[in-house]
């Protein structure tokens, strides 16, 4: 009966056209087992052996283990046995429990199954401090699944049948959800990308991808069959634009995958942004608008420019006054600003009419509503467009030069110093997992390569090309560019 299914769906995406190349180099090395995310790659080999991967080298780390997870939550994993490890100030400590497979990917809470295909997570609380001393308070998830993995919308699972579920209900400190519900299809290990990108492979050592992943619909659309000629694939693990992906044979390739070009989105925007599964933008109006599946529903008020990300959905308007979406109606807060972005680890960032520079720090922003001034700190320098992520800030001046800031963090959001980026671009974009667009004075779209948690400025910048005319605003969300042209055309492309 599996079997038939997946028969099925392969007719159905070949019939759909719904197929997707891969372009991948190789990797030094072999590895029976690999994760990335947050910009770090971990793997396991044969014997046991553990790397992390640091430019083109794989760095061994002591012990010995059959999987490893790196996530939200530090480092984890199990060694043959099903014993349980975190490493903790570069050691592995032993913790409470058998799994043997574990994921940390959800947001600082972890979860895994057992040698039964029992399944188990670990809430937030006890996931941060566990350190080996005490015992951990597994919680025991209903089902049976053979690999669980988790992101930032939602936990994925397969069982023995190569079935696939996801679980409703899922967060950090009720970990355990509440319910399932089968997607159709056939994999054989499935695996969660930081910002909720799904890919798995089946049985026949075929790569799936997930479409139409978003906040209100986060089991997607359809799966995508990425093409390739790799060969049998066994594992994979996607972060920051790259698939990574191990070969029956232990060969680590390292892919991005290429997709159709742009698709064209009704309605007209001067600006647009994306973050977790979100899209919101403003027309030349001020209207404000959100979109869910192809339909844009418009929201009350008048904005000029609008954000949305881990800190909220915030706004500006004509007269540079500041708002934040409290209740699903529109606050007025302290302070005055041009363009504004939420898209960092929950603090807001500015400029003003003046290119003066803001931030406001994650305790004011989770708690700002309007009733008390907010303490914006102002930052040295001076920028047209700032926009910040998990791997730092970025930002444009009035001569589009390019520039990183330092030293950034929740808690101390003025960072300590800029570093000019050679290039030119008229304004840019951090998305919420990292990746960096910007587009130039001439309307073309730019990518910063080589952005890892080690070296988050990034290598080079490269054009994206896309047949859409001149390209104004740009935002990039879940493996989606989304383009506002000059003439108020919106396109959503896969990068």
């Amino acid at each position: 009966m599996m079997r038939g299914l997946r028969e099925g769906l392969l007719l159905l995406l070949s019939m759909c056209g719904i197929i997707s190349a891969l372009t991948c180099t190789e990797v030094p090395g072999a590895l029976t087992q690999i994760d990335a995310s947050n910009g770090q790659v971990f793997g396991v080999n044969s014997a046991g052996g553990i790397y992390t991967l640091y430019g083109s080298t794989w760095t061994q780390l002591p012990g010995a283990l059959s999987h490893v997870t790196v996530g939200l939550d530090g480092i984890w994993g199990v060694n043959s046995n099903h014993n349980i490890y975190r490493l903790v100030g570069g050691n592995w400590r032993h913790v409470t429990g058998l799994l043997k497979q574990i994921d940390a990917g959800g947001s600082q809470f972890i979860v895994g199954v057992n040698m039964n295909d029992d399944i188990y997570c670990l809430p937030k609380s006890s996931a941060i401090s566990a350190d080996g001393g005490s015992t951990l308070p597994w919680i025991h998830i209903e089902g049976k699944l053979k690999y669980y993995s988790c992101g930032r919308l939602g936990c994925w699972g397969v069982n023995s049948a190569d079935a696939i579920y996801y679980r409703h209900g899922v967060t950090p400190d009720s970990c355990a959800g509440s319910s399932w519900q089968n997607v159709p299809g056939a994999l054989s290990m499935i695996e969660v990308g930081t910002e909720g990108d799904v890919y798995g492979v089946n049985r026949d050592g075929n790569i799936y991808r997930r479409a139409g992943i978003t906040a209100a619909n986060p089991i997607g659309t359809a799966w995508v069959h990425l093409s390739n000629d790799l060969g049998r694939i066994k594992h994979i693990s996607y972060d920051l634009g790259l698939l990574w992906v191990l070969t029956t044979e232990g060969k680590i390739l390292n892919c991005k995958v290429s997709a159709p070009d742009c698709e064209q989105v009704p309605g007209a925007l001067t600006q647009i942004d994306a973050s977790n599964g979100q899209v919101f933008g403003v027309n030349s109006a001020g209207n404000i608008y959100t979109l869910y599946g192809n339909t844009w529903t418009q929201l009350p008020g008048a904005l000029t420019h609008v954000t949305t990300g881990p800190s909220g959905i915030w706004g500006v308007n004509s007269n540079h006054n500041i708002y934040k979406l409290v209740g699903g109606n529109w606050r007025l807060v302290t302070g005055l600003l041009k363009q504004i972005d939420a898209g960092g680890s929950q603090f807001i960032v500015g400029v003003n009419m003046n290119d003066d520079i803001y931030c406001l720090p994650k305790s004011s922003t989770i708690a700002a509503d309007g009733n008390s001034a907010l303490p914006w700190i102002h930052i040295d320098g001076k920028l047209k467009y700032f926009s910040c992520g998990p791997l730092g800030c970025w930002g444009v001046n009035s001569a589009d030069a390019i520039y990183y800031r330092h030293g950034v963090t929740p808690d101390s959001c003025a960072g300590s110093r800029w570093q000019n980026v050679p290039g030119a671009l008229s304004m840019i974009e951090v998305g919420t997992e990292g990746d960096v667009f910007g587009v130039n004075s001439s309307g073309n779209i730019y990518r910063r390569e080589g952005i890892t948690k080690d070296n988050p400025i990034g290598t080079s910048w490269t054009q994206v090309e896309k047949r859409l005319g001149r390209a104004k605003h740009a935002s990039y969300d879940l493996d989606q560019l989304w383009v506002v042209t000059s003439e108020g055309n919106i396109f959503k492309c896969q990068v």
